[in-house]
């Protein structure tokens, strides 16, 4: 079986039911393996935990809904590589289906990345995106001896600041930001659509390959 993570419905509500294919949602960051191990109920089945969802773009070219495969993971200074037939894969099964995408290292951020300046100072470390799951749940997946693979849409670009203070409710960063907080909402379907394509084309090909 095949477990893919999400911590929001935005992030996965175009990924389709398929056989095999197991769809949870989990908290934010560090909270992502609390609750994951709390919906997991067969670890014996389970072959592989794909994380996916929003992310934020550090490199400059990198657009809203580029999708991002982690080759490795920068967490809290340890760089965690992904396996490389895994990776393999799904890079296979992406060029199969015509789907593009980018390769590089994904850094896992213990808080939201807000500023462009932030940004800039995250890709001289090497990323290319950044988000807060990943790494995580990619320790807790080799805990547990099950693969792992990372595949994120870009929300936010390099340029683009995110207006939720961590100090505000999400309720008032959207009453003090409208504007911005609307053109999130139009880049999260754009994001969210890219994943809906590119899940259901690494899971059929995954699902038939993982040894």
């Amino acid at each position: 079986m095949i477990v893919v993570c999400a911590c929001f419905r935005t992030e996965i509500a175009w990924v389709p039911s398929l056989p095999g294919l197991r769809v949870v949602r989990t908290g934010m960051g560090e909270a992502a393996v609390g609750s994951l191990e709390e919906k997991m109920l067969d670890l014996k089945s389970t072959e592989l935990i794909l994380s996916t969802g929003f992310c934020g773009g550090l490199a400059p070219r990198l657009g809203p809904g580029d999708l991002v495969l982690a080759e490795a993971i920068h967490h809290h200074g340890e760089m965690i590589a992904v396996n490389r037939s895994l990776l393999d894969k799904a890079v296979e099964a992406l060029a199969r289906a015509k789907i593009g995408f980018v390769t590089g290292v994904v850094k896992t951020s213990s808080r939201i990345v807000q500023s462009a300046q932030e940004k800039r100072r995250l890709r001289e470390e090497g990323a290319i995106a950044v988000d807060m799951e990943s790494g995580v749940l990619a320790r807790w997946a080799d805990s547990k001896k099950i693969g792992f693979l990372s595949l994120r849409a870009i929300l936010d670009p390099a340029d683009c600041a995110l207006p939720f203070a961590l100090s505000r409710t999400f309720s008032l960063s959207i009453l003090g930001h409208p504007v911005v907080t609307l053109r999130l909402l139009r880049l999260s379907l754009i994001a969210g659509r890219a994943i809906g394509q590119a899940i259901p084309a690494v899971a059929n090909n995954l699902g038939r390959r993982l040894v």
